[in-house]
């Protein structure tokens, strides 16, 4: 057993061990440490591990974070691209289509006004030539049926003078008579003719210069719409360009600051390509359509020519001028037949 002094020192011990916050015993008072037990006051001292660094989880989160971002700024960079190919397709082959059709059908309904104005006048210049052709047929007959009344009053103012018995003077006389008439119905014939003919001439002049300002003016308007047309061409070339070099800048930003995240490469190309669509806007918007002159086969354009009077009725010159008779002599006969 153990002495009284033994088991004072043990509980001295003890009290010392549960103010360390440490059990005194394994079962018992008095009893005495177990192997997993210190019988000192020190703590256990620690086997030394590998060193850790307390803000390696703080710069795991903070490279994810930035990873997340490039990508995110990454992302919003490529969704341009559906944007500028859309763009450069209108810029490439869209708006030059376009133009081309607009320019065809100019062409075509051009064409088709030149066609009509130029029938209009054909049509018009026929019938003044037909005109032509009825007054010289009316004249003609005028003259013929002058030339027949002469004939036919110097037969009966013959056979009335020698039924009466008169002279040759009288006879004379009334030859000349008739041939006064016949000459006075030519004059009136000729200058009926002539006065119809001018008329004409006159009224082909006027279509013929109608005409060409029906075909000039088409001109001018299909100029002035061809030069709309070019125009609008132009403009929408130079927005487009503009456009797309305000999209190559937002995606090169885009791409910058998904490089600052350690993301891609930046969008330094890009740029090039901005600067490069920018420079093409300013060109489009100086550039304008050249207007075409009036053609030559235009401004020398005649429906019909101007129709020589002469040519139209040969005839006209036999108008004759009687020039004035001696008296006769004696009493000698003529024959007349």
């Amino acid at each position: 057993m153990a002495t009284a002094y033994e088991e004072m020192r043990a509980r001295e011990a003890a009290g010392r061990r549960a103010a360390a916050g440490q059990s005194s015993t394994r079962g018992g008072i008095g009893l005495p440490p177990g192997p997993d037990q210190h019988t000192n006051n020190r703590p256990p001292t620690k086997k030394p591990g590998p060193a850790v660094d307390p803000n390696a989880a703080a710069r795991a989160e903070a490279n994810a974070a930035m990873a997340r971002a490039g990508n995110r700024y990454a992302s919003q960079a490529a969704n341009l691209d559906p944007q500028i190919a859309s763009l450069t397709h209108a810029l490439t082959v869209a708006f030059k289509q376009s133009l081309d059709q607009n320019l065809g059908d100019l062409d075509a309904l051009l064409a088709e006004q030149f066609d009509l104005l130029k029938e209009g006048g054909t049509e018009r210049a026929a019938e003044f030539v037909n005109s032509a052709k009825d007054t010289s047929k009316a004249t003609a007959a005028k003259q013929e049926s002058s030339f027949s009344n002469l004939v036919r009053e110097r037969q009966d103012s013959l056979t009335g003078i020698l039924e009466q018995g008169a002279g040759e003077t009288d006879a004379l006389r009334a030859m000349v008579m008739s041939a006064r008439n016949w000459h006075g119905n030519a004059q009136e014939a000729n200058r009926a003719y002539f006065d119809t003919m001018q008329s004409i001439n006159q009224g082909i002049t006027d279509l013929n210069v109608d005409t060409r300002t029906a075909l000039s003016n088409t001109h001018n308007q299909t100029e002035t719409e061809r030069e709309r047309l070019w125009q609008d061409y132009y403009n929408r070339r130079s927005e487009s360009f503009t456009q797309l070099g305000n999209l190559y800048t937002q995606q090169a930003d885009y791409r910058d600051m998904a490089k600052e995240q350690k993301v891609g490469e930046g969008g330094g190309g890009v740029k090039t390509q901005a600067e490069t669509a920018y420079m093409d806007a300013a060109k489009e918007a100086g550039l304008s359509y050249t207007r075409q002159g009036l053609p030559s086969w235009i401004k020398g354009y005649e429906a019909q020519k101007r129709l020589d009077t002469k040519v139209g009725n040969t005839n006209l010159a036999s108008a004759v001028t009687v020039e004035p008779y001696g008296k006769a002599e004696g009493a000698t006969l003529r024959s007349w037949a």
